[in-house]
């Protein structure tokens, strides 16, 4: 396990939580989502793999950004496919972007707590 994310078990479900919250410094922000890249890559192809993502008083740079985006591509050319993804913690900001993600990807939804995360991710699982 790791300080940046950790594995959680909600209604018979394995969801995958990333703690980015309070991540303001760009290296340590970058390391972290190098980090989470890791154990998602660890997963066995084909499988989704649920995430809560805890985004909440971050600072999101241009290198933070691009080493997201690079994370999806690693994943995706590994395999992985894109999976159901709740956002916790975004502001004002952050949610305009997310909504233009959204209209590529649109198993991204943004939730105002863990539980409601954790409750959406289920019912994207069936």
């Amino acid at each position: 396990m790791s300080q940046y994310w950790q594995w959680i078990e909600h209604k018979g479900k394995r969801i995958l939580l990333a703690k980015f919250g309070g991540l303001r410094d760009e290296k340590t922000y970058v390391e972290a989502i190098a980090d989470l890249e890791q154990e998602i890559l660890r997963q066995p192809k084909g499988q989704l793999i649920p995430l809560a993502l805890d985004v909440s008083d971050t600072r999101v740079t241009r290198a933070v950004t691009n080493r997201g985006k690079q994370l999806m591509e690693t994943a995706k050319a590994n395999g992985i496919p894109d999976s159901p993804t709740a956002l916790i913690g975004l502001s004002g900001t952050q949610k305009a972007i997310v909504m233009a993600i959204q209209l590529v990807r649109g198993d991204i939804h943004v939730v105002g707590s863990l539980d409601e995360a954790k409750d959406w991710l289920v019912s994207r699982l069936g």
